[in-house]
């Protein structure tokens, strides 16, 4: 249902109002909707002509993605290493559990002959028609299907030889592996009425990311502890990853590491267990990591590292590489040849450190990285900078000192002197604007982005550009309107919600509530947790007349973070879009999709969703023992890690209701029914009501409760109750 929704969004976003009406987000969030509605979303999706096949498609891609993205590292890598002939088997294992899945009466088998599979499903959801259709209908299994085969590295034909909907007894999806098509076909057909879906955007579509094989190579440790190599355990993370990415191993950079680090709550500087070194790697997605250690003997410098193979779990021999201190530089480099097994010949010489830049620069360099504060950090960069004028990552280490001191100008003035064609020129000039930005030298900063942007296109250029045309007076006549560099950054980045998010705030800006009602929710869809989202999303949604919605996104904002514990939304009163909420990039980094976040989120998922359920557990056992306290604070950890779960903010609304605090009982029991409509729900928002006083309110809420469970005992009590009177006993 989510995948329909989302389907709809892209290829009909100007009708998905009107769908709305059935595919409610309340609705897919609970993983049910009614049999009637569902099908009523059907007929008319099939009234909008080949938009239904287009739907359909881009649903079916959607909900094979999400599948596969949902199952462990360890089965996808399984997967990926199974035989050719096997994979396509597991493929259309996977497309036949979804199609299962998709609604409980419908039967799937696949069966496997001759080289050729068919998938064969009974009592289709979407084929369930009165009267034979013209063209088939179940063009999502179809798409299912080949997403699944294009997720397993495999290419198929892939088309529907029977159909329901057409009068046979089942649909029947038949796969001809690439090896057994008309001269190693490589495209997958679905069915000559999906031939309309090409004019899809292909940037509006989210493939599954490919792996990528990266390397994490940590700090070495210091072993004999000598004073004078101290800054070197750092230093050694950095040249030895340098010098694997001149060979063409894809080594993460020290900024990635330190994302990741701080993403995991593991410290910078930290000692780390092989166990939890190994555990980092597979959390950011790393196929090798480096671990090492270096010491002092005789006055040469003894390098030792073993690299780890995450996959396989092998630990490779140790790799001992020896040489003087001045000759630094070359030992690193024989370490990276001998842990990648390669000759010296295939290693080229290594960017930025090696050897152009003086081993004593590159010591004040690490040094002022390794500094606490941005006052500590300066003088070391600087001292850098003096020793080798071109080295450009001091420079930027020195702007971004600068930039944390507040001493914008010094910032400029560090990353102006990096000349065209330099190591991280596009990063400098990138820095350079972002100076700008902060002193407000519109004009500069948007001619820097310009000439960004026309030598490589990116989303993180394009967003800033839109931040400039909002906060600028006057630009240049050639420059667009802020919606445009949001909306193309978006295409570029589809999977990043600040994009979304700018571009829902820019609409409402420029006077449409309803268009940034609309981009707003999609910022929230991928990023849920994105309070500051929430809260201007229930403010464009009162702008723009959905007074009942936006109190919902309120709630939950507020639930999200205390720092909107004020904002109201009062009833008639004109709502003006706030300024300066806009967010500027100030990092060059891959899409979302390549980078490590995205790593982390996918492998993090499953661990997010049980720690979320602990913590339920734990609040319900809590809140059964009347342990009030303790109750609220395990809620509150589980509604943080799933803000759309029901129970969690029924049990706090029962919590707040028994210690007095009415409104907050009666918001957190808003929010559970927006989140899931439940009879439970109903029943105690009504109590909350009548102990407010509020029968009327009481009074519907109990009817409704008796609409969704007739049977309910307790709705029954509580209309016996209002109609007695208010002081009643229960």
């Amino acid at each position: 249902m989510a995948s329909l929704h989302q389907a709809i969004a892209e290829v009909l976003p100007s009708r998905l109002d009107f769908y709305e009406s059935w595919l409610s987000p309340k609705g897919f969030r609970a993983t049910r909707m009614s049999l009637a509605g569902i099908r009523a979303v059907f007929s008319f999706l099939r009234q909008e002509g080949e938009h239904y096949h287009a739907v359909m498609r881009r649903s079916g891609e959607l909900a094979a993605s999400w599948q596969y993205q949902d199952l462990t590292p360890v089965r996808r890598s399984w997967l990926h290493a199974l035989p050719r002939w096997l994979r396509y088997r597991a493929a259309t294992r996977l497309a036949r559990r979804l199609a299962a899945a998709t609604w409980a009466q419908t039967r799937a088998s696949v069966r496997w002959r001759g080289g050729v599979g068919s998938l064969t499903i009974r009592d289709s959801l979407f084929c369930d028609v009165r009267t034979p259709a013209p063209s088939a209908l179940c063009g999502f299994y179809a798409a299912v299907t080949a997403a699944s085969i294009h997720a397993l590295g495999l290419d198929a034909e892939v088309r529907v030889d029977q159909c329901q909907a057409r009068g046979s007894d089942a649909c029947v999806i038949v796969v001809t592996p690439e090896q057994h098509g008309r001269g190693g076909l490589v495209t997958t057909v679905l069915l000559a009425g999906l031939a309309g879906l090409l004019s899809v955007p292909v940037a509006a579509q989210s493939p599954v990311p490919a792996a990528r094989e990266r390397a994490l190579v940590m700090p070495f440790d210091n072993t004999t502890r000598e004073p004078k190599l101290s800054w070197l355990g750092e230093g050694s993370s950095i040249l030895l990853a340098d010098e694997l990415r001149a060979s063409s191993v894809d080594a993460m950079t020290r900024e990635e590491r330190l994302r990741a680090f701080e993403r995991l709550q593991v410290p910078p500087l930290a000692t780390l267990s092989r166990a939890t070194v190994i555990r980092i790697g597979e959390l950011v997605g790393a196929a090798d990591v480096v671990i090492g250690s270096m010491s002092l003997d005789e006055g040469a410098l003894v390098l030792r590292a073993r690299r780890i193979h995450l996959e396989s779990g092998r630990l490779d021999p140790e790799v001992v590489a020896r040489g003087s201190l001045a000759d630094m530089f070359a030992t690193y480099r024989r370490l990276a040849t001998a842990l990648w097994r390669r000759t010296d010949e295939d290693v080229p010489s290594a960017t930025d450190t090696a050897p152009g830049v003086p081993l004593a620069a590159f010591e004040q360099y690490v040094k002022g990285l390794l500094a606490e504060t941005p006052a500590g950090q300066i003088p070391f960069l600087n001292a850098a900078i003096q020793a080798a004028p071109g080295y450009t990552a001091a420079r930027l280490a020195l702007w971004q000192a600068y930039t944390a001191s507040g001493d914008y100008r010094a910032a400029r003035d560090a990353v102006q002197p990096v000349a065209d064609g330099a190591p991280h020129e596009v990063e400098a000039r990138f820095l350079a604007s972002l100076s700008d930005i902060h002193l407000r030298d519109f004009g500069s900063a948007f001619q820097r982005l310009s000439a960004l942007q026309q030598r490589a296109p990116s989303a993180i250029v394009l967003n800033n550009l839109g931040v400039v045309r909002l906060r600028a007076g006057a630009l240049p006549p050639e420059a667009g309107w802020a919606t445009w560099y949001f909306s193309q950054a978006r295409t570029l980045d589809p999977l990043e919600p600040d994009y979304l998010f700018n571009l829902g705030y820019a609409y409402w800006l420029d006077g449409d509530p309803s268009a940034a009602s609309y981009w707003l929710r999609e910022a929230v869809r991928i990023g849920p947790t994105d309070a500051a989202a929430h809260a201007l999303l229930a403010q464009a949604l009162q702008a723009g007349g959905q007074a009942a919605e936006a109190a919902r996104e309120l709630a939950l904002a507020q639930r999200l973070s205390s720092a909107f514990a004020a904002l109201e939304l009062k009833a008639g009163a004109a709502v003006v879009p706030p300024r300066g909420l806009e967010r500027l990039k100030d990092v060059l980094e891959p899409p979302r999709s390549q980078r490590i976040d995205a790593a982390l989120e996918m492998v993090g998922q499953r661990d997010q969703r049980e720690l979320a359920a602990f913590y339920l557990d734990r609040g319900r056992r809590f809140f059964d023992q009347e342990r009030d306290r303790e109750a609220e604070a395990e809620l509150t950890r589980a509604l943080y890690l799933s803000p759309y779960e029901a129970e969690a903010h029924l049990l706090l609304g029962r919590i707040y209701l028994r210690t007095g605090r009415l409104r907050e009982a009666t918001d957190a029991f808003k929010v559970s029914l927006w989140s899931e409509e439940t009879t439970a729900a109903h029943v105690a928002l009504a109590e909350a009501y009548l102990d407010a006083r509020d029968l009327a309110a009481a009074r519907a809420e109990a009817e409704r409760a008796l609409v969704l469970d007739p049977k309910s005992i307790h709705a029954q009590k509580l209309l016996e109750r209002l109609r007695q009177g208010p002081g009643a006993p229960v």
